[in-house]
């Protein structure tokens, strides 16, 4: 638990409170303006949301040591004594090579902000409440590259999702080593992309689907150096990803407008986390985490792009992502009474099946190596962070089980990913 957690007693008169709040908020309204696509560490989810988690290798479910650890857990809004704001900033810098059987290219999505923030209110001694803006997840990718079947042009290929998470949690101290917490949220998901499919070339224009989903979680002291955490977030259910405009072409000629499309009832994928946090000595904190990403059930696995023009159409395509077993190992070192040292290792089982491979989706970054330093006073902290995805490659064996995919089954990917971590909080 950080000392900033730790602080007892709330002395403010509600009209303070109300204009932290009021700050706050306008705070939380420009983290959304860098809210955008993420290069998709773990599958399509970056590795956690705050500047601390993210230097211990993604571990937060058995801390909490920020308003924005709500989102994964809660519970841990408990921890929190005093009024609290944390923002978190990730830049990437993603590599990634696309060959084909008769073209390669890298993609020019070069860099990429993400931006998260949380609020956590105490109520009284053993109740807090929290909201949190969180880049939850996306794609982005852009080729431009020749087809098998349409050697003659230069065709752009890729993908643009986006989405964004609104939270609502409340965390609830049961005993002085139990805690549990229970939130809901609302979701914003856009997505527009391009793509080929033998002798077909098809635009899904931009659109936009709401909806949203629910979390709980505990935390469990079970010693006095030694925290357990779990949680669950459901599914993220929503309804089609509607209001883009659906256009193709056979041989790359002849566009034709095919009206309004649509994604079919997106639903994300449901997460169960569970992890340790362990103080081995007034200096040190060893922290472990797993977890298990439910994409089989979700529509990263199989979506169904629709049109409703004159022609109307129903296509599906498997995007093949695959339930996912993520691990986190961490450490944190007290270097003196102000400075930490975070270092930490993610490693995240392959989501994606190799006969599905697409330049619009697919990500395969594994291994990741995470650290970060903080600087933290009694009511504020400061600090950076960097995290490498380790170069990684797929190749789609010779099959895919893309409608007119023979170039996908005979293509191969190269990616590798740099990220720059800022994050800064105070209390109040």
């Amino acid at each position: 638990m950080s000392r900033r957690c730790s602080l007892a007693g709330l002395h403010l008169v509600q009209p303070r409170r109300s204009a932290w709040l009021c700050r706050a908020s306008l705070l939380l309204v420009a983290a959304a303006t860098l809210s955008v696509a993420s290069f998709a560490t773990n599958g399509v989810e970056p590795i956690d949301t705050s500047l601390q988690a993210r230097a211990r290798g993604g571990a937060d479910v058995a801390i909490g040591d920020s308003a924005l650890s709500q989102v994964n857990n809660p519970s841990s809004l408990a921890n929190f004594r005093r009024p609290s704001f944390d923002f978190s900033g990730q830049v990437c810098f993603p590599t990634a090579r696309w060959e084909s059987p008769i073209d390669e290219c890298e993609s020019s999505v070069r860099v990429i902000p993400l931006g998260n923030a949380g609020v956590a209110l105490p109520l009284d001694d053993r109740t807090t409440i929290g909201f949190a803006l969180h880049s939850k997840a996306g794609l982005a990718s852009q080729y431009r590259m020749r087809h098998l079947m349409i050697p003659w042009i230069e065709r752009d290929v890729g993908a643009d999702a986006k989405m964004i998470g609104l939270h609502f949690n409340i965390g609830h101290k049961l005993t002085d080593r139990l805690s549990i917490g229970f939130g809901v949220r609302g979701e914003v998901a856009t997505s527009a992309f391009s793509m080929v499919l033998g002798p077909l070339d098809a635009d899904f224009g931009r659109g936009y689907a709401y909806g949203g989903g629910f979390q709980t979680g505990l935390m469990y002291r079970a010693t006095d150096d030694l925290t357990l955490g779990l949680a669950y977030r459901s599914p993220s259910w929503f309804g089609d990803v509607s209001g883009g405009q659906m256009k193709a072409s056979l041989l790359g000629l002849l566009p034709v407008d095919l009206g309004p499309g649509r994604i079919e009832s997106l639903r994300l994928a449901q997460k169960v986390t569970a992890g340790a946090a362990w103080d081995a000595t007034d200096w040190l904190k060893l922290v472990g985490e797993m977890r298990w990403i439910n994409y089989g059930n979700s529509s990263f696995d199989t979506l169904t792009v629709a049109t409703d023009g004159a022609l109307p159409l129903r296509i599906p395509l498997p995007m093949g992502y695959q339930d996912q077993w993520v691990f986190a190992v961490g450490a944190e070192v007290k270097l003196d009474e102000h400075w930490t040292w975070g270092v930490g290792y993610n490693y995240g089982t392959d989501p994606v099946r190799r006969s599905s491979l697409l330049p619009m989706g697919s990500t395969i970054t594994q291994h990741h190596i995470t650290t970060g330093l903080r600087y933290q006073r009694d009511n504020w902290w400061v600090g950076v962070g960097y995290i490498l995805g380790m170069r990684a490659s797929m190749d789609g064996g010779g099959y895919s089980r893309v409608p007119l995919g023979v170039d996908y089954g005979l293509s191969r990917i190269e990616q590798t990913q740099h990220s720059v971590l800022v994050g800064f909080g105070f209390s109040w």
